[in-house]
């Protein structure tokens, strides 16, 4: 019997929804924190602008869990039993481990050298989770046109 791994509409909506948001904001946050200078304060409404996207940042990160969690025995667990995708599964498994780690890290941690090493973690890790789910999703679509052949 084949069991479909693909995602449902609903799923796409959720998936590419919250980790829309997610990186997005964290790339936003990225852009204000470093690129905003000193001089662009303007009176405390930069900050607050900062604060913002990581509040949203943090929120949009708890939904990808549960979205994660989600896709652990629908798309994940029928994909690895089937032998699909597995070297880029394993991939995005391992980049998305890293972010949930270092975010931990992030909010928990009492060591400014230990979040200034997660943020550094963190940030790269992020910017390669869409390069990264691109080509999972290339090459799982490449790999399924070839089976139908």
């Amino acid at each position: 019997m084949r069991r479909n791994v693909r995602f449902s509409r609903s799923m796409n909506w959720w998936f590419y929804g919250i980790f829309g948001v997610l990186f997005f904001s964290g790339l936003f946050w990225l852009a204000a924190h470093y690129g905003g200078g000193e001089e662009a304060d303007f009176d405390g409404k930069f900050y607050f602008f900062q604060s913002r996207l990581l509040w949203i940042h943090g929120a949009a990160a708890m939904a990808s869990l549960v979205v994660l969690g989600a896709l652990i025995p629908t798309h994940m667990q029928r994909a690895w039993e089937a032998g699909k995708n597995r070297a880029t599964a394993i991939a995005m498994l391992s980049l998305c481990g890293l972010m949930v780690l270092t975010g931990y890290g992030l909010y928990y941690s009492g060591s400014e050298t230990v979040r200034s090493w997660m943020s550094g973690f963190h940030s790269i890790a992020g910017c390669l989770l869409p390069p990264a789910l691109v080509w999972h999703i290339v090459s799982g679509r490449s790999k399924r046109a070839h089976v139908k052949k």
